[in-house]
C-alpha cells in the first residue's frame, strides 16, 4: 500500500540531467530499518505466549461449535480458562509495547546490535578493553559512577552490558544472556597488597558488590518471591605481576563468595543456606600454566581459563594441555587476529594506524601481533592459506580461523562489532547477508556444525603455518 499509488498520476518526463545521479531507491517496507519495533515485539515472549494463547482460544472455538451438554459445558470452561490467560498476555504485551516509550535506552543502535547478536545465538558477553568503543556514562547514564567504592576498569563495559542484559531478558525471558566480568585489582594498593586474607575478602567482596549493581541495577537483581540474589555469571581474575603478589588469596576470597555458606541447626540438625552464592563461577585470564595448578592444587574451582590462542598464536599450548586435563573450559581470543584474518587485508598493504581502521579491534594491538608472528610478509603467506581454505569449502576466512578454535577445545571470543558492522567479524557486510535459512543471521552455517568442515589436508597446513611462523 505505501509503495504503490492508487491516484492515476501522468508519467513523468525521462532525466536528462546526469549531474542529478540517480534517482533514490524505492521505498522497502521489509528493510531492516523500519519497523524495529515491531520485530522486536514479535520476537518478545510475552507476545510469543500471545499468539500460542490465541491460537488455543481458536482451536477451542471451533471444536465448541460441534459439541452439546456436558462436552459443550467442558469445553467452554476449558475456553473460559484460556481467555483469563489470554487477557493476561495481552496486557504483558501492552506493558513491554508501552516500555519502548519509557526507556530511552531500547531502540539505541548499539543495543539493536547486541539483540540482534544474542537472537543470532550468541548470547555471552564478555567487558574488554581497548576494543570496547568509548562510552560516556554521563550522556549514557545521566550520571557518573560513585568514587566510593572505587571505579573498576571495566565499569563502563559493566553498566552497558547489564543494561543490554535487563533489557533483552525483559522482552525475551530470564537467564538468556549470560555476562563475563573481569576483576582487574591494583596489586600495588593497600588493600590487595599489604592487607593478608582479610583485606582480599574484603576488596572482593566490594568489587562484586559493585559488579552487581552495574550488571543488575539499583534491585540488586535480587528474585522478587524469594529475595535471594541473583548470582553473576563469572568473574574473571586478570592479575599484573605474579612475581610482586600472590594471586592466590584472593581467589580463595573469590570461592568463599561463589559458594553457598551453610549453617546447622544443632537441634533438628537441618542444614539452611545462611548466605548465598554471589557468583557462578570463577575464571582466569591470561594465567601462566604454573599459576593455574597452584590454584587447582589450592582447591580452587577453576571454570575457565582465557588465553590467546590462534592459528598463528600457539603459546598457550602447555595452559590448554592442564585445562585439558582437570576438564577446565578454555575461552581463546585472538582468532582472527584482531580482525586481520580477513579477505580484505590480502594482498594490501598494512592499515595506517592514524587514519584507523573499523574493522579491526586495535591497529596498533594488531600492527604488534603482525610483528610477533615475524612482520606482514608472513601474515601474507597464512592469510593465503587461510583463504585457500575458505575457499575451498565456501566460507570466509574468519570461519576457518574461528573454527580451527573451536576444534581445539576452546570457545571463541569475538570483538562486538556496532550497527552495520557486527557482523564484519564473520565476514559479512551488516544487513544485507542476514540468512534467515541458517536461523543465525549473517553466520556462515558451517561454524556451528557439530561435526568441522576442517579436513586432515586443511589442519596439515594449518599446523605447517604454524611451525612456519614459530
Amino acid at each position: 500500500m505505501l509503495a504503490e499509488n492508487w491516484v492515476p498520476v501522468p508519467p513523468e518526463e525521462e532525466q536528462t540531467d546526469e549531474s542529478a545521479g540517480p534517482p533514490p531507491p524505492s521505498f522497502d517496507a521489509a528493510a531492516p530499518e523500519y519497523n524495529v519495533l515491531v520485530r522486536r515485539l514479535a520476537k518478545s515472549a510475552p507476545f510469543q505466549k500471545w499468539n500460542e494463547l490465541t491460537i488455543q482460544a481458536k482451536q477451542l472455538e471451533t471444536e465448541l461449535a460441534g459439541l452439546k451438554g456436558a462436552d459443550a459445558e467442558a469445553k467452554q470452561s476449558e475456553l473460559d480458562l484460556v481467555k483469563v490467560a489470554l487477557g493476561d498476555a495481552d496486557a504483558a504485551v501492552q506493558e513491554l509495547k508501552a516500555s519502548f516509550n519509557d526507556d530511552p535506552l531500547a531502540l539505541v543502535p548499539w543495543m539493536q546490535a547486541l539483540t540482534d547478536l544474542a537472537d543470532g545465538g550468541m548470547t555471552t558477553f564478555e567487558v574488554s578493553g581497548a576494543g570496547w568503543p568509548y562510552c560516556s556514562l554521563r550522556q549514557l547514564f545521566g550520571e557518573v559512577p560513585s568514587a566510593a567504592p572505587p571505579a573498576g576498569f571495566f565499569d563502563g563495559a559493566e553498566r552497558v552490558l547489564g543494561t543490554f542484559k535487563r533489557r533483552y531478558e525483559k522482552e525475551r525471558g530470564p537467564n538468556k544472556v549470560q555476562l563475563l566480568l573481569k576483576m582487574a585489582p591494583n596489586v600495588f594498593a593497600d588493600a590487595w597488597a599489604t592487607g593478608g586474607a582479610a583485606g582480599a575478602q574484603a576488596a572482593v567482596e566490594a568489587f562484586v558488590e559493585r559488579a552487581r549493581n552495574n550488571v543488575f541495577g539499583p534491585d540488586g537483581g535480587s528474585d522478587p518471591e524469594t529475595g535471594v540474589p541473583e548470582p553473576l555469571d563469572l568473574v574473571q581474575l586478570v592479575w599484573w605481576d605474579f612475581k610482586t603478589a600472590d594471586p592466590l588469596p584472593v581467589l580463595k576470597a573469590l570461592q568463599k563468595i561463589a559458594t553457598d555458606q551453610l549453617q546447622v541447626d544443632e537441634e533438628t540438625e537441618e542444614v539452611t543456606v545462611s548466605e548465598p552464592r554471589k557468583i557462578r563461577g570463577i575464571g582466569l585470564v591470561d594465567f601462566p600454566a604454573e599459576q593455574l595448578k597452584a590454584a587447582i592444587q589450592a582447591g580452587v574451582p577453576i571454570t575457565c581459563v582465557q588465553v590467546e590462542h590462534s592459528v598463528l598464536v600457539r603459546s598457550a599450548a602447555p595452559v590448554l594441555a592442564l585445562c585439558a586435563r582437570y576438564g577446565i573450559k578454555v575461552l581463546a581470543r585472538g582468532g582472527t587476529l584482531g580482525g586481520l584474518l580477513s579477505e580484505k587485508y590480502l594482498g594490501m598493504p598494512p592499515p595506517d594506524p592514524v587514519k584507523g581502521d573499523p574493522d579491526l579491534d586495535s591497529v596498533p594491538a594488531c600492527l604488534d601481533m603482525v610483528n610477533n608472528i615475524g612482520g606482514w610478509d608472513k601474515l601474507q603467506e597464512a592469510l593465503a592459506v587461510v583463504k585457500s581454505i575458505a575457499d575451498k569449502h565456501g566460507v570466509k576466512p574468519e570461519t576457518v580461523a574461528l573454527r580451527w578454535q573451536i576444534d581445539a577445545g576452546c570457545f571463541p571470543l569475538v570483538t562486538t562489532r556496532w550497527a552495520s558492522h557486527v557482523w564484519r567479524q564473520f565476514g559479512y557486510e551488516g544487513w544485507a547477508h542476514f540468512t534467515q535459512s541458517q536461523g543465525r543471521p549473517g553466520v556462515d552455517g558451517h561454524l556451528f556444525q557439530v561435526e568441522s568442515f576442517l579436513d586432515m589436508d586443511d589442519v596439515t597446513q594449518l599446523e605447517g603455518l604454524a611451525a612456519v611462523l614459530a
